[in-house]
């Protein structure tokens, strides 16, 4: 997770937090977040189940991102209907103000963005992310290198249930059925590993990839120095965990 001056990232026992100071120096803290049931861990590996598993997931991360992953289909689908209504029906006018304030607000937060850190520590916790899993050094120099796309970006996931919702306004389908379908074609969207399963919904990965390009900007190396702190001290508590673990075992 990205802030305005800092970096987070949560492990299986630990979750922490890089921040760079006035003065340019870089603190770090790191804490044991709230325990994972076991049946929650279990239900993110299941196919069509792992969706729903995520967004409780968000609770324990941080709760406004439950709220946001629990609340934002189900406010995307009853708003995005009435804006399909009005188009069809051409009457409305508390339709036409969202369409409206939709714009203005889009535009306004894609300047925000661009504007401030945000988005540069954004692109920074996407490529220290990414040199991990493909085995690469950890180091500013290698980030640079690094492609800021993420596979598994929760702002892009904001984009994917944008075109979700537009497609299901096609579909007659009770809202209802339209809300719970979202978590399951999420999850499986973003964490399916099946090489045939990714090829067939390669069009909704690339609106994710797409959208990155929005979100993030290019960092400066400072930038990639916090998100380095930041996930290393992750790993390295980790890693304490796991041999201590191993030990009582």
């Amino acid at each position: 997770m990205a802030h305005g001056d800092a970096v987070s990232f949560y492990g299986k026992n630990y979750q922490s937090r890089a921040t760079r100071n006035k003065n340019g120096e870089i603190s770090v803290e790191v804490k044991r977040p709230k325990s994972l049931p076991h049946w929650l861990n279990h239900m993110l590996l299941i196919p069509g189940l792992r969706g729903f598993a995520d967004t409780i997931y968000g609770f324990y991360m941080k709760w406004w991102v439950g709220l946001l992953f629990l609340l934002a289909p189900i406010a995307m689908n009853y708003r995005i209907q009435a804006v399909f209504d009005f188009f069809t029906s051409q009457s409305g006018d508390a339709e036409a103000g969202f369409i409206s304030g939709m714009l203005i607000g889009l535009i306004m937060m894609t300047i925000i963005i661009k504007v401030t850190p945000v988005s540069k520590y954004h692109a920074a916790e996407h490529i220290v992310h990414n040199l991990y899993l493909q085995g690469r050094p950890l180091h500013a120099e290698e980030g640079k290198k690094t492609s800021r796309i993420h596979e598994w970006c929760g702002t892009g996931c904001m984009f994917l249930l944008m075109a979700y919702t537009v497609i299901m306004v096609f579909i007659p389908f009770p809202s209802w059925l339209k809300i719970m379908l979202w978590f399951p074609f999420y999850g499986e969207v973003m964490m399916n590993e099946n090489k045939y399963f990714r090829l067939l919904v390669m069009p909704f990965k690339w609106i994710t990839y797409a959208s990155q390009f929005l979100t993030t900007s290019k960092p400066k190396e400072e930038h990639i120095e916090v998100s380095l702190k930041a996930f290393q001290s992750l790993l390295e508590k980790e890693e304490e965990a796991l041999l201590k673990s191993n030990t009582i075992a």
